[in-house]
């Protein structure tokens, strides 16, 4: 699902910014992972990943737009992808054995209900920091730029390599 949803939360942070997708994100997130902690069903649990994967979309491709628009230098910029990707990588080896021990000792709902509770923490801190609504709006009228289609992107082949090399990275965690 994240697949099919990341081209339509690039499409919308382009034109509104990253704040409110993050925002959404984040929400998403955190309802479905109270989902895991409640699921029994495999229908609910599916329907839970799925959500999992809408609200990733939003959250994940925010906050790469949000460091790509932070850090205007090049070299900045490298450095900081680098270490949000870093701490990507770092989430996907700690979380099985966090979650499992969690599991063994406290029970299946624990690891579900801190992560949720993460995610509740990362929303409201980001409303700490994001703009407010109205001045989102009107900077995103303001700068309205003219958007690359995602096929002219992928045509060029330094992002083909690096697109083909996340995917290929994200096979093995799906």
């Amino acid at each position: 699902l994240q697949l099919m949803v990341n081209p339509f939360s690039g499409g919308l942070i382009d034109r509104i910014g990253y704040d409110l997708p993050m925002m959404i994100g984040l929400t998403i997130m955190f309802f479905s992972t109270a989902m895991f902690a409640c699921g029994r069903s495999y229908s609910l649990l599916f329907f839970a990943r799925s959500l999992q994967g809408a609200g990733s979309a939003f959250a994940d491709t925010s906050g790469l737009a949000m460091i790509a628009d932070r850090f205007t230098e090049e070299n900045e910029r490298s450095q900081a992808l680098g270490i949000a990707l870093a701490f990507i990588s770092f989430g996907c080896l700690v979380a099985p054995p966090f979650g499992g021990a969690l599991y063994q000792f406290a029970g299946k709902e624990v690891p579900f209900l801190i992560l949720a509770l993460v995610c509740l923490l990362d929303g409201l801190m980001l409303l700490l920091v994001m703009k407010p609504l109205k001045d989102q709006i009107r900077q995103s009228k303001e700068v309205q730029q003219q958007s690359i289609p995602i096929w002219r992107l992928l045509m060029d082949p330094y992002i083909a390599v690096c697109a083909g090399a996340l995917t290929m990275s994200n096979v093995a965690l799906a």
